[in-house]
């Protein structure tokens, strides 16, 4: 849910203070978003469907344990690492958002809080908050990335070593190569297109707040990481 940008630098962040393969790590950060020609579609990929936010019925919760079930004897691969992270990044932001943005009605949510105090009436089309809530994750992706806060993964044929270790082998080494020049090629043509003179502003948040809300997202991620070792 959040943008790539902030998938790739929470998993620079945390490649810091723990011993983990650049490449293998930062692809697997961005396996449940890049569906792209792959097996598996998004949705199944984030391990949504089962599990429902208690105070927001309408929204999926990502279902770590079952993802967790499922790949139990490989949980120290620094892929499935990084898809591990991937999951728990997108259930922090997501409870934050649901439960401090959507402004809600016996379980319903019928507006959003904006950042200047006013309130987005969302009855009659549910899907503005969506188009909110990305449209402020995806600027804030874009200013990390001008700010050249993000590195991408690189080598292919190390990444393709743990592939082989993903549920139904959703995704081959030519998945991985393409996503690999899509990064490096169009996905940074089309930042840097977009980031030059950005004059967009945010509608649920300060940047402040979404400063903070990645530094604690970071800290809730390592806490897990060392339950798992």
């Amino acid at each position: 849910m959040p943008s790539w940008s902030i998938h790739l630098k929470i998993g620079k962040e945390l490649l810091k203070d723990n011993k983990m393969d650049k490449d293998e790590f930062l692809f697997g950060s961005l396996i449940p978003d890049t569906d792209y020609g792959w097996k598996v579609k998004r949705f199944i990929a984030h391990y949504y469907g089962k599990l429902k936010f208690p105070k927001c019925p309408y929204e999926n919760m990502v279902d770590i344990e079952s993802f967790k079930k499922d790949y139990k004897d490989c949980l120290d691969n620094d892929l499935i690492k990084g898809y591990y992270v991937h999951l728990l990044t997108d259930n922090f932001y997501n409870e934050y958002i649901y439960y401090n943005k959507w402004v809600q009605d016996n379980n319903e949510v019928v507006g959003i809080k904006t950042v200047s105090g006013e309130i987005i009436d969302v009855k009659d089309d549910y899907r503005l908050t969506y188009i909110y809530k990305h449209k402020d994750l995806e600027l804030y992706g874009k200013r990390i990335f001008a700010k050249e806060e993000v590195i991408f993964p690189e080598e292919v044929e190390r990444i393709n070593k743990s592939i082989k270790l993903l549920k139904d082998n959703f995704v081959s080494e030519e998945n991985v190569k393409e996503r690999i020049e899509y990064l490096h090629k169009d996905y940074v043509d089309n930042f840097l297109k977009i980031t030059k003179g950005e004059n967009t502003e945010y509608v649920l948040f300060t940047e402040e707040e979404l400063d903070n809300l990645l530094k604690d997202c970071l800290e809730y991620i390592r806490d897990k990481i060392k339950e798992l070792n």
